[in-house]
């Protein structure tokens, strides 16, 4: 036993040597990878079937990447039919049309080739009979809850070479939208294709584009294969050898430790209450000097934080035990945005005056962000798209009642089944008297008034019954529509709030909701923004200085306002 206890020590001793003498640096890695996204970027294209009747793209879209100057796209069989029309939008915005050719149902690989004259930027091919795991690996893709034109960046490992089903497993996040993306070695070349998931966000499944070699033929021409085509000799990987796996890939903030830690002082934990229940925020303490007077920055701290995770009365945690009251000075619902004030003068706080400007480039894809968290260990991402919009989605709270018009009365025409009017025991041909104290005029206007509250809000209805008045409460709950595909059921969750901003930066920290509304920084301290929201299963969301920047100086603009009227 003492043996082998000797051994397990001497072995970990020469790990930490090993590691030490690999010559492995995060900036080298970082440069890596954006020389990768530099090569590749142009080529990975973003597809919709197109109506060849109606002359337009129509729903569906999903992923794939240009690899030869003739316009041979490679993708994933499940959103590929032969023969069929796609529309190809490049990154550039330049678009094109491509027909479906051969795919393999049995391995998800299918090919498309654009029909339209033209010099199409395209990547190299690579061996997925090279990969060892370990090896970093980087998606270039487009997931659908961005709903962006341009692809979005990922960076991961490969955690298994090939799984028993004979894909390629990797820690690329992924989800819908990306179907047939690709996912590059650190040489800019394709080595798999997004294919599927499992519930764990470490489960990401590629198509080995060795498959693309085997067969070829078969996949260039137009044709669904139930059986396995005649495979083909291909040559092996002459770059093989110069491929090495990255051990630190999986675990970054190790790597990071000390940086977190310098960053870590500008990040708080902040609680309150909303309507009962206890909520947990991270918070940025920011220094305002330049943004506000000298009276209203005297002897106080300001944090900025996600706006509807802070409730009327919220703490702000100095250390563990010590809390102090924080007032809330403005809210910025468009942006989900709130400025804090606490009564002690903290040291440090970032200078937001300093980042007058941030926007991203096209150049600064790819580099390593941090998101310091209170206690623990930070979250490690890189950038994944320049400034986007996120568009506002359908209200999450829904009755689950339509109404129509009928002799100037608002009648309900539908209950949906299990749905909160169900359950309140609403029935068709009652008439909505009065929806919280307001009266409608028109069945959209309670489309209107929903659009006012969320989950778990109640709603007092006045409504009538065959000429009998009667009131009810309804307790609104989410709808369900989307909720049963695995991509949104991942064990982090999505924060309640996370559309409808205009200008947001992108990047995959895994985060969970109550990590948000701390700072982000790249590794060399430069501050990014705040992070507002979890999007989904591949993408956190961040707003950038120039936002906390318009909130802030209205912010102080308000309150100057306010003492004046208060003193006249």
């Amino acid at each position: 036993m003492k043996k082998l206890f000797l051994l397990l020590i001497s072995l970990q001793v020469s790990l930490q040597v090993l590691a030490q003498n690999s010559g492995f640096t995060a900036e080298a890695l970082e440069k890596n990878i954006q020389q990768v996204v530099q090569q590749a970027y142009q080529a990975s294209v973003y597809i919709t079937p197109f109506d060849s009747i109606v002359k337009k793209a129509v729903g569906g879209s999903f992923s794939g990447v240009v690899i030869d100057s003739a316009g041979h796209i490679l993708s994933a069989a499940h959103a590929v039919k032969p023969n069929n029309l796609y529309e190809i939008t490049f990154p550039d915005g330049r678009k094109c049309k491509a027909t479906g050719l051969g795919r393999i149902p049995s391995n998800d690989a299918a090919m498309l080739k654009i029909i339209e004259p033209g010099s199409w930027p395209h990547a190299e091919m690579g061996w997925s009979s090279s990969l060892l795991v370990n090896m970093p690996c980087v998606s270039i893709a487009y997931p659908g809850s961005l709903g962006a034109k341009t692809p979005t960046i990922r960076l991961g490992y490969v955690a298994e070479v090939k799984t028993n089903e004979g894909f390629i497993r990797s820690t690329c996040l992924m989800e819908p939208g990306d179907s047939g993306g690709p996912v590059f070695d650190l040489k800019g070349r394709v080595i798999g294709l997004h294919s599927k998931i499992n519930l764990s966000l470490d489960d990401n499944f590629e198509i080995p584009v060795d498959l693309y070699r085997k067969y070829w033929t078969a996949l260039t021409t137009a044709s669904s294969y139930t059986e396995l085509p005649v495979p083909e000799q291909f040559a092996a990987d002459p770059q093989a050898l110069e491929l090495k796996p990255v051990p630190e890939m999986t675990d970054m903030s190790a790597v990071l430790k000390k940086l977190e830690a310098r960053l870590n002082q500008n990040t708080l934990t902040i609680k309150s209450k909303i309507k009962r229940v206890e909520t947990s925020i991270n918070g940025t303490l920011v220094n305002l000097q330049g943004l506000g007077t000298e009276n209203q920055l005297k002897n106080k701290s300001f944090l900025l934080s996600k706006s509807s995770m802070i409730g009327e009365a919220p703490l702000v945690q100095l250390k563990p035990g010590k809390m102090v009251p924080a007032k809330v000075i403005s809210r910025d619902e468009n942006n989900d945005l709130v400025l804090l004030e606490i009564d002690v003068k903290l040291k440090g706080g970032i200078a937001l005056a300093v980042f007058a400007t941030d926007s991203t480039q096209l150049t600064q894809l790819g580099k390593f962000l941090i998101s310091p968290q209170p206690q623990q260990t930070g979250v490690i991402s890189v950038l994944g798209n320049t400034q986007v919009a996120i568009a506002k989605g359908p209200n999450p709270a829904f009755i689950g009642i339509t109404t129509n018009e009928k002799d100037g009365k608002i009648i309900i025409s539908m209950v949906q089944p299990r749905s909160p009017a169900n359950i309140a025991a609403l029935e068709t041909g009652d008439e909505i008297v009065s929806f919280n104290g307001k009266k409608l005029v028109k069945a959209e206007d309670l489309a209107r008034e929903m659009a006012h509250y969320r989950i778990n809000d109640t709603l007092n209805l006045q409504l009538n019954r065959s000429g009998v008045a009667y009131k009810k409460q309804v307790v609104l709950k989410a709808r369900r529509l989307n909720e049963r595909h695995i991509a949104y059921q991942f064990t982090d969750g999505r924060s309640e709030r996370r559309d409808g901003f205009n200008q947001v930066l992108v990047h995959d920290a895994r985060l969970k909701p109550a990590a948000c509304g701390g700072p982000l920084f790249d590794m060399e301290g430069k501050f990014y923004g705040i992070n507002i929201a979890r999007l989904s299963r591949t993408s956190s969301l961040a707003l950038p200085v120039a936002v906390l920047n318009r909130f802030v100086k209205e912010a102080f603009l308000h309150t100057n306002l306010q003492t004046m009227l208060s003193s006249i």
